[in-house]
């Protein structure tokens, strides 16, 4: 317990002293009459300040060779022949023929007649009306707006600017060159057989016939008859004809030539090319990017704002009574006669010749020349560039913030013993 209070007065003349007499004066009697004056002492301390150092490190980066390997490719080649073949063709000749033909034509016979009809006549009036019309009325308006007023400030900074370099390497690659080589080999040509067939076909060998048509007339009056068309005497008969197509169909055989096709072995010389790989050297520039701090100044464009005025022009739309004349349509009835035409149609038969067309086969021969290809498969070695990724380790710049110890001098309070027991500031 008397060890803590010592501590503790000890604490209050080295700390309270400095800063008012009175802990002293009441702590220590003998230093009563002493006045406590503060003073201060440079003291040396070291503190930690950063720095930026430039450093050389290793990366590892991805860089790509090419390697040439080999591999077995399939390919077709057509193989063209050409072969004469002797083709038979049915050729379908027209004749011409003429047959004999009756038909009905009906005559037009014109009466006139005379209508009646109503028409509406138009007519105008004029009236007056009252309308609201929109008018305008322009007027000036005082109005305050706000302005960006652009300046131009410099201001100045460090960037990284990239340099290249570049280094000769020699590197080796790899050529194909070609060659030709002359193989033997055998070749399935396709050729075309004629074979003779037969097929039945059918021909419709019928003809035309006229066959009456009976029809029914009204009991009345044969000049009525609507069907006859006044071929009636006193009761209407059935003298009406109509030509009819009767079929007769006959089945024959006929000859046509089809083809069949025969495979033929046959020997035949080609040539392949080929190609050898062969190394050289070539020089080639590689360039390597260096990171170089740089310092450069740049303008920055700010606004400030500015208060104006104007006078702007204010649009107001007011509606104002105007009074307009306007016309009416109006119709009333005429009555009004006209002479109109009315046709009535009259039958009459009449004979004509017809020229038909009729089809006759006829067979015919032609040689013609056939190209004939065939595919022929073949294995050829090819060779192809792979780019393979490998590792690299390259030394690069890089700036580094470090803690660098560094001495400076401090003003701190000092404190000195003003008598026995008591510490004051001199």
């Amino acid at each position: 317990m008397m060890m803590t209070s010592a501590a503790q007065a000890g604490k209050c003349h080295s700390q309270q002293c400095c800063v008012s007499a009175a802990p002293c004066v009441s702590g220590c009697n003998p230093c009563a009459t002493v006045a406590c004056k503060p003073a201060c002492k440079t003291v040396e301390r070291t503190v930690m300040v950063p720095e930026m150092v430039t450093e050389v490190r290793k990366v590892n980066c991805t860089a790509y060779r090419t390697e040439t390997r080999q591999r077995d490719v399939t390919i077709y080649e057509k193989v063209p022949e050409i072969k004469e073949v002797e083709h038979s063709y049915t050729v379908m000749v027209p004749e011409v023929r003429t047959r004999e033909e009756k038909y009905v034509v009906c005559k037009p016979v014109w009466q006139t007649s005379q209508k009646t009809y109503t028409v509406n006549v138009p007519y105008y009036e004029s009236k007056t009306g009252v309308r609201q019309v929109k008018k305008t009325f322009w007027k000036d308006v005082e109005q305050e707006y706000m302005v960006n007023v652009p300046y131009t400030e410099k201001r100045t900074a460090t960037r990284q600017v990239q340099k290249v370099v570049m280094k000769d390497v020699v590197q080796e690659y790899t050529v194909n060159e070609p060659y030709t080589v002359k193989r033997q080999g055998t070749r399935t040509v396709m050729k075309c057989v004629p074979v003779k067939q037969y097929r039945t076909v059918c021909e419709d060998q019928g003809h035309w016939e006229d066959r009456p048509i009976e029809t029914a007339c009204p009991a009345p009056a044969c000049g009525s008859c609507g069907t006859c068309g006044g071929c009636c005497q006193t009761a209407c008969a059935p003298v009406c004809t109509q030509r009819v197509w009767v079929p007769k169909v006959v089945q024959k055989q006929v000859e046509y030539t089809s083809y069949r096709q025969e495979c033929d072995q046959v020997p035949f010389t080609y040539e392949v090319q080929l190609c050898k790989a062969v190394k050289k050297t070539r020089t080639v520039k590689v360039c390597e990017t260096v990171c170089v701090p740089e310092k450069y100044t740049y303008d920055v464009q700010l606004c400030r704002q500015e208060k104006k005025t104007r006078m702007v022009k204010v649009c107001e739309v007011k509606c104002v009574p105007q009074e307009y004349t306007y016309q009416v349509q109006k119709c009333r009835q005429e009555t009004r006669t006209c002479d109109v035409k009315v046709c009535s149609l009259v039958k009459e038969e009449k004979t004509r010749m017809v020229n038909f067309t009729v089809c006759v086969p006829q067979q015919k021969t032609c040689t013609r020349k056939v190209t004939v290809y065939k595919c022929v498969p073949k294995v050829v070695q090819q060779s192809y560039t792979v780019c393979v990724p490998y590792t690299v380790q390259k030394e690069v710049q890089v700036q580094v913030c470090r803690q660098v110890a560094k001495k400076i001098a401090v003003q701190v309070p000092d404190c000195a013993p003003c008598a026995t027991g008591c510490s004051t500031c001199n």
